[in-house]
């Protein structure tokens, strides 16, 4: 009997999503060139997405102040099969509230919840405020463990609506379906960044709706920057991002696509860094009020 019990928590166990906390990204493969931005949040938690036998599936910065991803790092496997396989169960992250917590993620659905959102949002935040818990990496990126890995809140931000179900899920299958192409029977790698503008005062929950108010910042903008790695021949490799307003219009604008080529190595001597990756990033610290490069 002792050991049929031992063996069902080590299965439970084995199917619990997890993530690890750290000072440094431990899941630098999902970076290009294994390269991350640099000149956010310092505060910021950095989150390696993972399950039970430590195989991560994308990175994650956290924002603490904000309780809203910065940004999420990940690749896209063209092999995962085009449906969604939404989750009504999200988790949270205990090492944000206690670094010598567990490493998995727990579900909402658990009594401690309120230990947890001092540093992090939970699902209540969202009710009735008019925004969705829109992921920064897509489920339909993902297969199996890995999809069921982004349905943490700290994978995701408050969207409108509108945006989120329908233009930037619009640009996300554009995307997939572009790479899908592009990786085809190709030696190829898509390193994808997707990441929020965090507004200046628009907060959710409102004071209207919850004592508990103004806990989690409503981005401005959402973006995703791409970097297309060719691993045969460098002139094939490529990048490029979109960006749009987190709004009902749609006003999500295409930076336009670089190549890889000599001509970018003078600015990138010591990191051979995606070059939109850096212009895109200077153009984010506009609107950020901080320098946003990759060292």
């Amino acid at each position: 009997m002792f050991a049929l019990g031992l063996l069902i928590c080590i299965v439970l166990r084995a199917f619990s999503a997890q993530a690890k906390v750290s000072n440094d990204f431990e899941c630098k493969e999902f970076f290009y060139k294994k390269t991350e931005p640099t000149g956010m949040d310092q505060n910021a938690k950095k989150i390696c997405q993972c399950t039970s036998i430590q195989f991560f599936y994308y990175a994650t910065l956290y924002s603490v102040h904000h309780r809203i991803p910065l940004y999420s790092a990940y690749r896209f496997d063209p092999d995962c099969k085009k449906d969604s396989g939404s989750s009504n169960i999200w988790y949270l992250e205990p090492q944000i509230s206690d670094q010598n917590s567990e490493i998995w993620m727990v579900s909402e659905k658990q009594k401690d919840q309120n230990k947890y959102k001092l540093n992090q949002a939970i699902s209540s935040d969202y009710t009735k405020s008019g925004y969705d818990r829109g992921h920064l990496n897509p489920n339909s990126f993902q297969c199996r463990d890995g999809r069921t890995a982004t349905f943490t809140l700290t994978n995701a931000a408050p969207m409108d609506p509108c945006f989120n179900r329908v233009h930037w899920k619009d640009w996300e299958s554009t995307l997939r379906n572009f790479l899908e192409g592009k990786l085809n029977k190709i030696p190829a790698t898509a390193y994808i960044v997707t990441g929020t503008v965090p507004s200046a005062n628009v907060r959710i929950p409102q004071r209207e709706i919850s004592v508990d108010s103004e806990r989690v910042t409503v981005p401005s903008h959402i973006w995703t920057a791409v970097c297309y790695e060719h691993h045969n021949n460098e002139k094939e490799s490529f990048s490029f991002g979109y960006m749009g307003t987190n709004q009902p219009q749609n006003d999500i604008k295409l930076m336009r696509a670089m190549k890889h080529t000599h001509t970018h190595t003078h600015t990138h001597t010591h990191t051979q860094t995606c070059p939109l990756l850096y212009k895109f990033c200077m153009y984010l610290s506009l609107q950020m009020f901080t320098h946003c490069v990759l060292s």
